[in-house]
């Protein structure tokens, strides 16, 4: 059954399989405004949005419900499908960028660096001074710090040394990751320093709806920006030797993409926390079903990891009553042996596209 079904999605054209993507997405989103504590039905759930995009006529199941759907599920489900897609995303591109398949954001420390970046700007009040878009400048920062000091190694070392990167990125993450433990232990007390255990977390459960718009833009626009670079991403699994030969040094673009990356993967970590396993599955997942090629591979990982974290904040809420289970674990839950039993079929191979 597996075998047809990877026959089928090599061979699908690229815009029937994005459809089908797609759409899948969009009946998660659906139905993650259907389920929850308070059941909604199909057609309040239309009144409820018609009613709120468009006003007049108050929707017959009550305002509560309308104000539940609108300002709580509505805000919450997007955020989990733009966290899905910018990990993935990220995922994918750090993958070719070290030419390995366990590089993620949270692996290689990026996703440590934000969360830094956030419980510094708690810790010494500049968020409470200048607001929240204080500790979005913080967790662009930090990402971007340790993003830095990986394309710093890479120019002093000559191209890049893959596997010296890759350590390089683990023990960063972990020393990020013991500052910020210190940081939240040292100031548990003060007033909103406890807010940064929703970052370690990782949780949709406090999503906004105008900072999930902001960050469903800067998805798209990086998941736009990244479909037009398969090419050089392609080049960069296949090494700078294959590379310079056809005049495209590989280490400009890297420094490049891996501020972009940091861009992205601050703007995540701000809105949701530290989630990690996303970035690390969907890339192999989708690398599995439509191959190596990067053209087909952003777009389909995208989607997918959209689809994947959508379904992880659903059983959250759902497979236990009266407990809303943080998307961070649901993902490792869902992600940990799925991959496991897809490394051990050994159903797709890392490497070059096709």
């Amino acid at each position: 059954m597996m075998g047809k079904l990877l026959y089928f999605a090599r061979r699908m054209p690229m815009s029937a399989l994005l459809g089908v993507l797609g759409g899948i997405l969009l009946l998660s989103v659906f139905l993650g405004l259907l389920l929850g504590y308070l059941p909604i039905g199909g057609r309040d759930l239309a009144d409820i949005l018609r009613y709120q995009v468009l006003g007049g006529e108050s929707p017959a199941i009550g305002m509560g419900a309308a104000s539940a759907v609108w300002d709580l599920r509505l805000p919450r489900v997007l955020l989990a499908a733009c966290v899905g897609m910018g990990l993935s995303l990220s995922g994918a591109v750090m993958q070719a960028i070290f030419r390995n398949p366990m590089a993620d954001p949270y692996i290689m420390g990026v996703s440590s660096g934000a969360s830094l970046g956030v419980a510094c700007a708690v810790f010494l009040g500049i968020g409470t001074a200048l607001g929240a878009g204080s500790m979005g400048v913080g967790a662009f920062l930090g990402a971007v710090a340790v993003s830095a000091a990986a394309a710093a190694a890479a120019g002093r070392f000559g191209g890049y040394d893959i596997s010296y990167l890759l350590i390089l990125g683990i023990a960063l993450g972990a020393v990020c990751a013991g500052v910020t433990g210190v940081l939240v232990y040292l100031g548990a007390n003060s007033t909103g320093m406890d807010v940064t255990l929703y970052w370690l977390m990782g949780s949709v459960a406090a999503a906004k709806l105008p900072g999930t718009l902001i960050l469903l833009v800067v998805v798209a626009g990086a998941a736009a920006f990244f479909t037009t670079q398969a090419r050089i991403l392609n080049l960069m699994l296949e090494g700078e030797t294959a590379a310079i030969p056809l005049g495209r040094p590989l280490l400009p673009f890297m420094r490049l993409y891996l501020v972009l990356n940091a861009l992205l993967v601050g703007c995540v970590v701000l809105n949701a926390g530290l989630i990690g396993f996303i970035g690390l599955l969907a890339p192999h997942f989708t690398r599995m079903l439509v191959g190596a090629d990067h053209r087909r591979l952003i777009p389909a990982a995208v989607l997918f990891g959209g689809i994947a974290a959508v379904w992880a904040d659903i059983l959250g809420r759902a497979l236990v009553p009266g407990v809303d289970i943080p998307l961070g674990v649901m993902l490792a839950l869902m992600g940990a042996p799925a991959f496991i039993v897809m490394l051990t079929r050994r159903a797709y191979r890392f490497g070059g596209a096709e």
